[in-house]
């Protein structure tokens, strides 16, 4: 359907070509409950998440005529089907069930009459023993030492995903390992890990859905003739093992089939963080700890099933992201943290939504003629006050901002703590509401809008919750706006043209039919490398 066609998009868009909604400071003296209205309350497993969205530029006009654009695109349809694993990823052809990875044990969702949730269950039982074979000094490296050190080698939602989780619950829980990630084709990143780790106590964890990545498997290449430099040949399969679909690919790479975890097709790498992929937290933190991750965001996977619209975190906030991308024509969204334990979030969700939502045609190949996925970026608070938040203040372009913060801390520094959380609440408030000043100079419009997420304390189940509930918001701005979330055609362009460049570089000679500025680039770095 054309989305623009329907009324409610009509209403929309007329509100905003008559001037959009009034001023935050008007509608909070307008609405005595605004702030009770539009925010929500999760519970997650005995800790809980507060969600303030109430200094967003809606009105209960808008709100409503939201709530109507997602009933009219059928969003809960299209929520029931990704729950039930129906093909919601429409070009490739098959379902996107991340939720089946934390489905509870005994459930059912099927796929071609398969109930996909006994083959999870029989992964994490497997993954769950190595894992405390590892922890518990039962499988140790070639020569008898134990492993200390493990370098997940992945690079997107294989690296993303995994990182995020290790920088945010080292904070909470003491690792039995050290975790390195190594992601980047730049040889000095691999290089730079491994000179710091003894060879005879390191795992490597090649994670790689399609085990065809270049990145990953150069990585993996570089990493396993460092074992084999340091322990000897033999040894690299022992200390080697593999998550991916192609189990077959992995054979001729000389990973031994007992030591490869399995994924599914049906699962995008940058949903992939409740999979296998994350077996390198299972032995830094334990299986338990993980466990309660992944109900967390089982916790957030039957809120979004459940709730009604207006009480449904992930409707909510994928609308008002609708409303300030096609709407308000708002190009950027800034995630903040006032949390160093997150610090990793804002690169999360850039490939989350802008992967997914970044496209410009429907599912059905008709262009769009409106603005979908914003540009994701942020950085950590306090620091992010002393680097870009002058522009969020008084810049020209409007920018809204996700803040999310931790009410209990488990450091003992509380007073340094409430300075930190202070310090968020003072920055939403002046971008809602800013300042007169008689010198233009310091004066703070206001009126910039923000949504605050506050978890009780940061534990496995509020960081999984956290991470599904943005799983959900994408899906449901995908929804809306018509197109495929689960595929990503352009990353694969650019995969295909890098490979046809590096075989022209090996050879010396740039493609003759390639444009005039990528031979020229081409001829200049053969010239320079020359002379190393």
């Amino acid at each position: 359907m054309d989305v623009t066609a329907c009324e409610q998009w009509t209403a929309l868009a007329s509100r905003v070509a008559r001037g959009g909604v009034a001023a935050l400071t008007e509608l909070f003296a307008n609405e005595p409950s605004r702030t009770q209205t539009m925010s929500i309350e999760l519970n997650v497993n005995g800790e809980s998440i507060l969600i303030d969205a109430s200094k967003q530029n809606v009105d209960k006009e808008v709100f409503c005529e939201l709530a109507g654009l997602a009933a009219r695109t059928a969003v809960a349809d299209a929520r029931d089907a990704l729950l039930s694993g129906a093909i919601v990823n429409t070009s490739e052809v098959q379902p996107a069930l991340h939720t089946a990875l934390r489905a509870p044990r005994g459930s059912r969702v099927e796929v071609n009459g398969v109930n996909v949730v006994d083959e999870v269950w029989s992964v994490r039982d497997r993954l769950t023993a190595f894992a405390h074979n590892v922890r518990e000094g039962r499988m140790r490296g070639a020569t008898g030492a134990q492993i200390t050190d493990v370098v997940n080698i992945g690079i997107g939602g294989s690296d993303l995903g995994p990182a995020l989780v290790y920088s945010a619950l080292s904070t909470i829980h003491d690792p039995s390992v050290r975790v390195s990630f190594v992601s980047n084709i730049d040889p000095t990143n691999v290089t730079r890990v491994l000179a710091d780790l003894d060879a005879a106590s390191t795992l490597i964890v090649v994670c790689s859905k399609s085990f065809s990545t270049a990145e990953t498997l150069a990585n993996a290449r570089i990493a396993q003739r460092w074992l084999a430099d340091s322990i000897g040949g033999d040894a690299v399969a022992h200390h080697t093992i593999a998550v991916t679909v192609d189990a077959a690919k992995v054979a001729a790479s000389g990973i031994p089939a007992s030591t490869v975890l399995p994924m599914w097709s049906w699962v995008g790498g940058r949903y992939s963080v409740a999979s296998a992929v994350n077996v390198c937290n299972a032995i830094a933190f334990g299986a338990d700890v993980i466990d309660r991750f992944l109900g967390g965001m089982r916790a957030m996977d039957e809120h979004f099933a459940t709730a009604p619209f207006e009480r449904n975190a992930p409707m909510v906030l994928g609308l008002l992201g609708v409303w300030n991308r096609s709407f308000l024509g708002r190009g950027s969204h800034a995630v903040i943290p006032y949390a160093d334990a997150l610090a990793l979030f804002p690169a999360y969700l850039q490939q989350l939504e802008m992967e997914s939502n970044g496209k410009s045609v429907t599912s059905d190949g008709a262009s769009l003629t409106f603005d979908t996925a914003p540009v994701i970026w942020g950085g950590v608070g306090t620091n992010a006050q002393h680097a870009f938040m002058q522009l969020l203040h008084q810049g020209t372009s409007v920018v809204p901002v996700t803040f999310v913060g931790v009410a209990r801390s488990s450091t003992t520094r509380h007073a340094e703590h409430a300075s930190l959380v202070s310090n968020m609440i003072a920055q939403s408030a002046a971008l809602a509401f800013g300042q007169p000043h008689e010198d233009p100079a310091r004066a703070m419009p206001g009126n910039r809008p923000s949504t605050t997420i506050l978890l009780s304390s940061l534990t496995p189940a509020t960081l999984g919750a956290l991470i599904a509930l943005f799983e959900h918001v994408v899906f449901v701005q995908g929804a809306v706006w018509g197109i495929n979330s689960f595929d990503q055609w352009g990353v694969e362009l650019g995969k295909k043209m890098a490979h046809d460049v590096a075989a022209e570089l090996a050879t010396g000679v740039p493609g003759a039919s390639r444009d005039a500025s990528s031979v020229h680039l081409q001829k200049w770095y053969l010239r320079h490398t020359s002379r190393a």
